[in-house]
């Protein structure tokens, strides 16, 4: 048994909400190069993706994209997956969407996570507490 003294960044993520918050907490660069240093990079399945499509209507502010997404909408401090599309008119805030979720035109989420291949349907509407983030589980149309 050895131990190891560890002074820098730590999560516990041991509830919905902390996972949450540290999803949203690694679109701060200065957390995200504490957790992912350089010189011990974190390796992921490979998905050959087209890199990320901004169409004409998008506006996207303090998130991260992942390739293969295609936003038409408003994205405002999100972490999208691999595959995520954003329809026109759609507006997303403070939301964790995984991989191949769909954002259907003029729907709004705040506060949310979208399991993989979640859908919102056109002109939904999903606001939840910061404190409490509504869940969508996987596959799963709304």
């Amino acid at each position: 048994v050895a131990g190891y003294e560890y002074k820098d960044i730590c999560y516990r993520m041991d509830s919905v909400q902390s996972y949450f918050e540290f999803n949203l907490d690694v679109i701060n660069p200065d957390v995200r190069h504490a957790l992912f240093d350089e010189d011990k990079p974190v390796y992921t399945k490979v998905r050959d993706e087209l890199p990320a499509r901004h169409e004409e209507n998008a506006h996207v502010t303090n998130s991260i994209v992942a390739d293969g997404c295609m936003i038409d909408g408003e994205v405002e401090h999100s972490v999208l997956f691999r595959g995520v599309i954003i329809g026109k008119g759609a507006k997303v805030k403070n939301c964790v969407i995984m991989q191949d979720s769909r954002v259907e035109e003029g729907a709004q989420l705040e506060n949310c996570i979208l399991d993989k291949q979640a859908v919102i349907q056109k002109n939904g509407k999903l606001i939840g507490p910061h404190s409490y983030p509504i869940v969508i589980s996987k596959n799963m149309t709304i």
